[in-house]
Formats: structure tokens, sequence, C-alpha cells
């Protein structure tokens, strides 16, 4: 039986969930010897343990007597009501320029995998992530806001300096990533550098995330398609299969340089399509729909500066 992981809405508070059989329930209510770890950071705790737990619920949901518990009343999330299925990892790490027919298509530019290392780059996890809805608060700073939708692996397992053929050991799971980007800021001409990877790329709201965390065990890396359409025009058809560097790689590249810590988040780049190149970009009340084969979809409006209903009000409350 699969089952996959979310952070939803209910009454006013972040409930930890898990889908089954694509009815969502409480995970401390089917499960309640994972209280004492959600209640430390949500579903971030179970990742905290992820060897553990994952072992736990493949066995539970196996088992053909396993029935939920009849007292337990299931959830029934609208979309609007997915936040980021995790507050907050302590990193989110991002490498760009990962599929070739972004590079050239959308940029202009070649590059040659064994002359030239990955570039990675970070987001704030607790301003940047968001999940659907009206969740992204236009930056007012820009006129030049762009998208990139893209696969987001979840870390189960830290580590520092991991081989890229031990490094699916450390992963847990995946889910669906954008990856926001002011465009007039990051290539600014009056940056010393090409880019400004904090200006262009780590504003608030900049990480929309979700709606689910589903386990690697039940995902194939090498087949997933990725689709984004902007007010329901697709702009962005590519496929998993056509990364430059694949997740082990960019797992060994980020470690190289930085511990990995359970929960912690990448995301592995975007197919073509983007705005940039035909100088369309998004306005207040811009609907995007992100589908990865198997995550779901990640649904999210730009908002006015005011007012989006962030999941981090949640998390403080």
């Amino acid at each position: 039986m699969t089952f996959s992981l979310a952070t939803l809405r209910s009454d006013g508070a972040a409930i930890p969930a898990i889908e089954i059989e694509g009815r969502f329930w409480p995970i401390e209510g089917l499960f309640p010897e994972l209280k004492s770890l959600t209640a430390d950071g949500g579903l971030l705790g179970l990742f905290r343990q992820w060897d553990r737990v994952e072992a736990m619920l493949v066995a539970a949901l196996s088992d053909p007597a396993f029935v939920p518990n009849a007292s337990v009343e299931p959830l029934d999330p609208a979309e609007d009501d997915f936040l980021a299925p995790l507050l907050y990892p302590s990193k989110v790490v991002l490498i760009g320029g990962n599929y070739a027919d972004h590079v050239q298509d959308d940029a202009g530019e070649t590059f040659n995998k064994e002359d030239n290392l990955p570039l990675l780059f970070l987001k704030p996890p607790t301003t940047s992530l968001v999940g659907s809805g009206k969740s992204v608060r236009y930056p007012t700073q820009s006129q030049k806001l762009d998208w990139e939708l893209e696969l987001a692996v979840v870390i189960g397992r830290g580590g520092r300096k991991i081989k890229a053929d031990e490094a699916m050991d450390h992963v847990a799971g995946y889910t669906i990533g954008l990856d926001l980007t002011v465009r007039d800021w990051q290539m600014d001409a009056r940056h010393l550098g090409t880019f400004d990877m904090v200006t262009g790329k780590a504003f608030d709201d900049s990480c929309p995330l979700g709606p689910k965390i589903v386990p690697k065990r039940f995902v194939d890396l090498q087949a997933l398609d990725i689709r984004l359409t902007v007010d329901g025009e697709l702009k962005q058809n590519g496929n998993s299969g056509n990364m430059t560097w694949t997740v082990p790689e960019i797992i060994e590249a980020v470690s190289e340089h930085i511990t990995l810590e359970p929960g912690d988040v990448i995301l592995t780049g975007t197919p073509a399509g983007v705005g940039f190149p035909t100088g369309t970009f998004l306005k207040v009340g811009s609907r995007l729909v992100g589908e990865i084969t198997g995550l779901g979809k990640l649904a999210v409006e730009i908002a006015g500066d005011e007012g989006a209903a962030l999941p981090r009000d949640l998390a403080a409350a």
C-alpha cells in the first residue's frame, strides 16, 4: 500500500497528515507512537528518524489487516489547505542550469558537463517556503517575476562528502518545488558579478513546495514528466530523465561543501519554458499549476503584497 505525507491546514492549525489510498488522515491519530516526533517540528520530526519511521509505516500498511482507526476522522482538504509539507527544514538548496534545453533555449548558452561545475545556491526556508493557494506575495521591488518548476528531493539521512554511488541511501522522498525568480534583480547590470542569486532568487515566498512528499520507494526517478501551466497555458513540459547532473551527482556536489541534514530539501533544476526569453512574466492574479508524475499538483496564485495566507503564520500560532 502506497502512502505520502503532507502538512494540512485544519481549524487554524498545521496538521501533519498521511495519505493512504487517496484519503488524508492526521498521522498522530493513526500512529500515536509518532506523536513525540511530530510534536517537535511536524513532519520534519519524522525525517530526523526516517529509516525507523519509514520501516514502521511500510510494515503497518503492508499488513492486510490494517484499517484506519474508526475513531479517527479523515481530513478533507481543499486545494488551498496544503501547506508547505516541511515547516521548516534547515536548508533549501537549488541547482541552476541542470537541463540542457533550459540553458540553450531559454538562456541561449551552451555548456560542457565535463568542464563546468553545477551552479548551487540557497533559499532561506523560514521566509521562502509556502504552500498552495494564494500564498505568494508579489515582490513589489520587481517587474519581472518568472517561474521555474522543479523536482525537489527530501533528505532522510544526513551526511557530508557523500559519494554519488551512496547518495540514494540518503534520499527519503520527493515533492514539487517552484523556484520563483525576479529576473530584473537577478540580472541587474549594476551587480559586480554576472548574477545576484540572493535578491534574484531568495526573496520572500520564492519557493512554493508540495503538495505532499512521496517516499522514494514509490517513485521512478528516471521517468517523471514535469509540466507547468500559467493561467491554463502550458509553459513547461520536460522529463526528469533529461537532467544534466543526476540526483546522486547533485547530492555529492552539495555535500562536498555543506553538511546535509534530515529534512533538507534540494531542488534539481528546471526544464525549458520559463518566461524570460519571451518577456512573459507573472502578475498579481496569475495562477500556476505544477505537476510531476506521481507527486500530485502544486497550485499557487500570485497575491498582492499584503494578506497572503502563509504557513509560517500557522507554525507560529
